[in-house]
């Protein structure tokens, strides 16, 4: 006698197990309950496991779990084949739940001593990358070798007729069939929910780049007043529904495509000849569960759960494997496999599933689950955290620097040259362990681990699904970006100034600080107090660039004349409202900052200058007390020489400034660490379909520092000067903030004060 598991799974629908919340069927996975049906019969019939003790289901027989009748050790033997009856070598055997105890050679033989621990039914597992798992319940010794059918997983993979299932929301009243992963996974489909993986999709500030639209205006009067058009367009993830909406400035289908003069490109109605065809690649990485064809699609098709949840469970849980050499995203490097196989012949049969995942012991056939080791690497992550491109704009070319590929996203070659490298990979910060969890199926417990419901998982193999990015708080951690820097000062008198060095370590990221969207920046704002809490202007020292924000720009001698009594004849600088405005003034030096930075701005081949950052010294700010006509008067007249360059702000809290796009900070005493983007016409900062160049990058290295100097003249009658550094966190340009309207809130990630006693 043999016993046969893993091949052709019965189907079941309706209540298995001892909880009737697991009640359900399935809508596009085979239908069942739970994780489905287990391989759980020693008396030779494939059977389906953990029910109630002779209960049957569709007229099959489900044995009772108990295993109360073995021996504390129990050995098997056998032989792992695939579908077609053929051994397997290298196939991983283990007791479910345990170590992988021996891998098998080309006959396919085992033997595998278990241990009936009390936590469940001793179930022995066989495993293999490119196969479904197989497992075999011991309620009772077998009489003869045991067979374990690894499922075969066919290829290449289908594009058009798999449906994406849904993720769910992690609440039992919603989540109320197996058609959601939350029927099962309560904890990691709620934890989704709060990912940035789930919002990937419909981002407002994505869409707003995709189609050039500033969604924080919603009137035609502020579109006007922003110097927007107020055109129809297509409504995110509403093909073919339209509404008014405020464009302006950069956007890929406008820039990558015809489209665009006098119309919308995401107007369902633009001509053919016209329509859009090049899309970016965004949707590559940003909608990977839409249903069809894989790669090169328009992100403005994902609709229903494509839209509405990001690259959810269904889409991921179906990458089989990372290759690196391809382009990111689906339809390249992430290389999908939506299931092909079905459970019986005919119109309608449901799919055979197929979900791939970090561990191997996962033999649930309703799963069809699927080693695949790169999940728990940070070389899976890279399917989207690492790009190259080329130049997407039409009659552009990239910098011959940057030949091979402009690597606007280079996380995972960061951190594979950090020293975190190979001992924590992305999942470690970004997926750190749940504690309070048996496995992943949040109604398992010691009484029911097996097939079905799984078996006893450690910590540090249950993983949160919120994927924390560097402001997403999980309850009882920090904000991770709160953790990855610390900053240091010391100083010296030299002459009648204050020296002050600033160190800026990154200390817990195993990346570059910042990393990710290009656009993200730290800005180190330095400032001064003498003893009576009056504020010391900077004498000398680096300044935060012109990226920094600037309501405007002027260089003395070219369009800003300085007028008798220090006025400015400042045409540009035709801002309305009340004053309330602060202008700074910084000279430049013709030094360049020799910083140690990422990637090609790393060598020592690169001169200070190739590297991009001309070093601007404070001369000083003062307020506009009046702007009329293109004359400026300012509270204090600024001490100028021709060349010196101007920047408008308005400061924090005035009448001035508008909370929606944070603080404008260019010339403010301090830096910007960030990789600068530019596209062929000099501008910086842009978004990256635009870019064919890297202008700098500042960024700073896992476990390096970068130090800044600045100088405070050494205040009269004083003996004590306090020097205040404060590190910044902002996500996108203040000029793109201002563009589009949208909320930008500085983060503050650290702060520190040092008192200097004069003696």
């Amino acid at each position: 006698m043999r016993v046969v598991l893993g091949s052709l799974v019965p189907r079941l629908c309706g209540l298995v197990g001892t909880s009737a919340w697991l009640v359900g069927c399935v809508f596009g996975f085979p239908d069942s309950s739970a994780e489905g049906s287990g391989n759980s019969n020693s008396s030779g019939t494939a059977g389906s496991g953990a029910g109630s003790s002779g209960s049957t289901t569709s007229g099959l027989t489900i044995p009772s779990s108990s295993s109360s009748g073995l021996p504390e050790m129990i050995q098997v033997s056998g032989v792992v084949v695939d579908d077609d009856g053929l051994p397997v070598d290298q196939a991983m055997i283990m007791q479910g739940g345990g170590e992988v105890a021996m891998v098998t050679g080309p006959d396919g033989n085992f033997t595998l001593q278990l241990v009936r621990d009390g936590l469940g039914v001793p179930t022995a597992v066989a495993a293999k990358v490119g196969y479904r798992a197989a497992g075999l319940e011991l309620t009772e010794l077998p009489e003869e070798p045991i067979t374990l059918v690894l499922g075969n997983i066919a290829q290449p993979d289908n594009d058009s007729t798999y449906t994406f299932g849904k993720p769910g929301v992690g609440i039992e009243a919603l989540d109320n069939s197996t058609a959601y992963c939350g029927h099962c996974h309560m904890t990691f489909a709620e934890q989704f929910q709060m990912s940035a993986h789930s919002r990937s999709t419909k981002n407002p500030k994505l869409h707003d780049i995709y189609s050039g639209v500033a969604s924080g205006v919603d009137n035609q009067v502020d579109c006007v007043h922003a110097r927007g058009h107020w055109r129809l367009g297509e409504v995110p993830g509403q093909p073919g529904v339209t509404t008014m909406k405020c464009y302006v400035g950069d956007a890929v289908l406008k820039d990558l495509n015809q489209c665009g003069n006098g119309t919308t490109c995401d107007d369902p109605a633009v001509p053919p000849e016209v329509a859009p065809t090049q899309f970016g690649g965004c949707a590559d990485c940003h909608a990977i569960a839409m249903d069809g064809p894989l790669g090169g699609r328009d992100l403005l098709e994902a609709q229903g759960t494509a839209f509405e949840h990001g690259n959810h469970c269904d889409a991921c849980h179906h990458v089989r494997d990372i290759d690196l050499s391809a382009p990111p995203g689906v339809g390249g490097r992430l290389i999908m496999q939506r299931p092909q196989e079905t459970q019986g012949e005919g119109i309608g049969a449901q799919p055979r599933q197929v979900m791939f995942g970090p561990l191997p012991d996962v033999p649930n056939p309703f799963m069809g689950g699927s080693y695949q080791p790169k999940f728990s690497s940070a070389e899976f992550c890279a399917g989207c955290h690492e790009q190259k491109q080329a130049a997407l704009v039409p009659n552009t070319k990239l910098d011959v620097r940057f030949a091979e590929g402009l690597p606007t996203h280079g996380t995972y070659s960061e951190w594979l040259e950090s020293p975190f490298n190979p001992s924590a990979p992305c999942q470690t910060c970004h997926m750190p362990p749940v504690e309070s969890l048996f496995n992943a199926i949040d109604v398992a417990n010691e009484s029911n681990a097996g097939i079905t419901f799984g078996f006893e998982r450690s910590s540090e193999q249950l993983r949160s699904h919120m994927f924390l990015g560097p402001l997403h708080a999980e309850p009882g951690f920090p904000h991770l970006i709160d953790s990855a820097a610390t900053l240091t000062i010391s100083g010296s008198v030299e002459a009648d100034e204050l020296i002050v060095q600033v160190d800026t370590r990154n200390v817990g990221a195993g990346h570059a600080l910042p990393t990710g969207e290009p656009m993200r920046s730290l800005l180190l704002l330095v400032s001064a107090v003498a003893c009576d809490g009056s504020p010391l202007q900077a004498s000398s020292g680096m300044t935060v660039p012109v990226t920094g924000g600037t309501v405007a720009r002027g260089v003395v001698g070219d369009d800003v004349s300085v007028l008798p009594g220090g006025a400015l004849a400042w045409q540009s600088f035709a801002v309305e409202g009340s004053p309330g405005y602060l202008v700074r003034a910084v000279r430049p030096t013709g030094t360049y900052w020799d910083y140690d930075g990422i990637g090609l701005f790393a060598s020592d081949a690169l001169t200070p200058e190739q590297k991009g950052i001309e070093q601007m010294s404070p001369v000083g700010e003062s307020m506009a007390i009046s702007i009329l006509a293109g004359k400026t008067e300012l509270l204090e007249p600024l001490q100028l020489l021709p060349g010196d360059i101007l920047y408008a702000s308005a400061p924090a809290g005035s009448a001035a400034q508008h909370s929606f796009h944070g603080v404008a900070l260019a010339g403010v005493p301090g830096v910007e660490y960030a990789k600068t983007l530019a596209d062929p016409v000099g501008r910086l900062q842009v978004p990256h379909h635009l870019a064919t160049t890297i202008a700098s990058d500042t960024r700073i290295r896992a476990g390096a520092v970068q130090s800044s100097t600045h100088g405070f003249p050494l205040p009269a009658n004083c003996n004590q000067v306090v020097v205040t550094a404060r590190l910044l966190y902002r996500p996108h340009p203040w000029s793109l903030s201002h563009e589009r309207h949208w909320e930008a809130e500085d983060h503050i990630v650290a702060e520190m004060f040092q008192t200097f006693v004069i003696e």
